[in-house]
C-alpha cells in the first residue's frame, strides 16, 4: 500500500522508495512477490542466511519494506529487498545503501558505536562518508557527531512492550544538520531506529520484526 508522494519530492528518489514496497508472507523464509514495482529495477530475489526479518520506512514518501538478511561479514549484515535495494548495518547503525539513489557508498561508524556501547564523555567525534551524487560522482562529506540524548522508554514492537535505552545522535556539518535515534535493548541490539540517508530520501526508519 502506497500514499501519494507530495509534489515537491524529486520524480527519482520517489521512483525508487515505491520500489521499495515489498511484502513478507507470515512465517515464509522467502521474500515474496510485490505490487507496485517501478520495473527500473530488475527483480532479484534474496537468499535469505538467516530468519531475521527487518522492516524498513521511508516517512517522507511513505514506502515501507521488510528485508531479509543476506550476507554477514563480522559485525556487518547485509539487508536486501526482492527488487535488489540492499542495506548494510553494522551493528544496528547504516553503513551502506545500494539501489536508493545518491547512494551511501561508505560510512566509518566506529565511533558511533562506541558512543552506542557506553563510550564515557559527551563530546564531539567525527563520521566520514561518501555518496554519489546525482551524476553518480563519489562526494565525500564529514560531520561533527555527539551524543545528545539518553533516557530509557517503554516501546512497543509488534504487539510486544520492551524496555529500551533510547539515544539521539546529533551530527553537523557546513552543509547538513541531521539527528540519528537509536532504541536498543539491555543486550545492546538496536531494535529501532531513525537514521539519516540523504537530502534527498531523508530519514529512514527501522524496526526490528518480533513475529
Amino acid at each position: 500500500m502506497t500514499r501519494s508522494t507530495p509534489p515537491i519530492m524529486a520524480r527519482r528518489p520517489a521512483l525508487l522508495a515505491a520500489a521499495m514496497l515489498l511484502l513478507l508472507a507470515p512465517g515464509c523464509d522467502r521474500v515474496t512477490e510485490t505490487l507496485g514495482l517501478t520495473g527500473n529495477v530488475a527483480a532479484v530475489a534474496p537468499a535469505p542466511v538467516g530468519p531475521e526479518r527487518l522492516r524498513v520506512t521511508l516517512p517522507a514518501t511513505g514506502a515501507e519494506a521488510t528485508l531479509a538478511p543476506v550476507a554477514r561479514n563480522r559485525n556487518a549484515t547485509v539487508w536486501q529487498t526482492l527488487d535488489g535495494i540492499t542495506l548494510t548495518f553494522r551493528e544496528g547503525v547504516l553503513a551502506q545503501t545500494r539501489g536508493l539513489g545518491q547512494d551511501v557508498m561508505t560510512s566509518d561508524v566506529t565511533n558511533t558505536l562506541a558512543m552506542l556501547r557506553g563510550a564515557p564523555g559527551d563530546g564531539y567525534y567525527p563520521q566520514f562518508r561518501s555518496y554519489l551524487d546525482g551524476e553518480d560522482r563519489t562526494v565525500f562529506r564529514t560531520y561533527q557527531c555527539r551524543r545528545t540524548g539518553r533516557t530509557d522508554r517503554q516501546v512497543t514492537i509488534d504487539q510486544t512492550p520492551l524496555r529500551l535505552h533510547r539515544i539521539e545522535e546529533t551530527c553537523t556539518s557546513p552543509r547538513t544538520r541531521f539527528t540519528n535515534i537509536y532504541w536498543l535493548d539491555g543486550n545492546g541490539t538496536v531494535m529501532k531506529s531513525r537514521q539519516w540517508i540523504n537530502p534527498s530520501i531523508g530519514a529512514m526508519e527501522t524496526e526490528r520484526v518480533l513475529r
